[in-house]
């Protein structure tokens, strides 16, 4: 009866694993981030080095190689081609010389 007891206590619960478990990888990441490690700061969301924390355990989207589709290049400036309306500084080509 006593060995049951004893058996039962020492088992940690699931909740009391997650933390040990969460304070372990915390402290891993301060430790390869050369960060100061304090255990009072786990799950303190005001705190830098545990949002760092978190960012760094967000899941991400697998890389599959894609870039996104460029058009041509247009040039430093862009606004050269507009025609007619509007203000435009630029000398418009004007083979018409009549005037």
């Amino acid at each position: 009866m006593a060995q049951e007891w004893v058996k039962k206590y020492l088992t940690m619960k699931p909740e009391v694993n997650k933390i040990f478990d969460d304070l372990e990888a915390y402290q891993d990441f301060c430790r390869f981030e050369l960060c100061d490690f304090n255990p009072a700061t786990l799950y303190n969301r005001d705190s830098a080095i545990y949002r760092a924390f978190q960012d760094s355990q967000r899941p991400r989207r697998p890389w599959n190689g894609d870039r996104k589709p460029r058009g041509e290049y247009q040039g430093r400036n862009n606004d050269y081609n507009r025609s007619g309306s509007g203000n435009n500084n630029y000398r418009q080509r004007n083979d018409n010389f009549s005037r």
